[in-house]
């Protein structure tokens, strides 16, 4: 009984210890004028305008999370009348030794006939030079808060990446964009979900031969 009371604490502490250390990055944007070290916000937009990435306005809408502002915005005011808005927001560096999936929500201030756009991806290298990513096409952001996702398989030991979101489109066609709530949490292999199972198993059968025992 004391054996098999270990092996269950065992498998309980591993599983545990799993979920506890998935977190590799998580970012609520409570104040984008300090961002912890190695976030990187480049203003590609050409001509450029007054704006670059700023903290959210709670008088146009409200955070996802937290405190009504908590959230990063951009605006239509990025690049110049006539131009075209080309405005990253880059991850710090995170470990893809394993996989990881990748979320984040952003929201747009709908105003007829005005839309915005954002287009995300990966810099497998980790460099933060927008030249290195590769952007899945941009999408049209919606008036309510929306979750995306983005998984990125292992890329094994000692492997590094970014996470970049753009935000892109016409100048004189945009309007307010926010972003909250960015987490990068890793997946766990399955060999390690497949060796808990197995000692899940092993200590079944423990059970079933010291109850035939009796």
């Amino acid at each position: 009984m004391l054996n098999r009371a270990l092996v269950a604490v065992a498998i309980t502490f591993a599983a545990a210890s799993v979920q506890a250390d998935d977190v590799l990055l998580s970012e609520g944007f409570n104040s984008v004028a300090t961002l912890p070290s190695g976030w990187v916000q480049t203003n590609l937009s050409s001509p450029a305008g007054s704006t670059s990435w700023y903290q959210g306005d709670a008088g146009i809408f409200s955070a996802q999370a937290g405190s009504a502002e908590s959230y990063i915005a951009a605006n239509y005011n990025n690049a110049a009348p006539g131009g075209t808005i080309s405005n990253w927001l880059i991850t710090p560096t995170f470990s893809t030794e394993n996989g990881v999936s990748i979320s984040f929500w952003a929201k747009a201030d709908i105003l007829d006939p005005y839309s915005d756009h954002l287009a995300y991806g990966i810099s497998g290298s980790g460099s933060s030079d927008t030249g290195s990513f590769a952007l899945g096409s941009a999408v049209t952001v919606a008036g309510d808060w929306t979750k995306y996702t983005f998984n990125y398989a292992a890329q094994g030991a000692g492997s590094v990446a970014r996470f970049a979101i753009n935000y892109t489109g016409a100048a004189d066609l945009s309007n307010y964009v926010g972003i909250d709530t960015l987490t990068v949490t890793a997946v766990p292999e399955p060999t390690t979900w497949m060796m808990m199972g197995l000692g899940l198993m092993a200590l079944t059968v423990a059970g079933r031969r010291t109850a035939a025992k009796r």
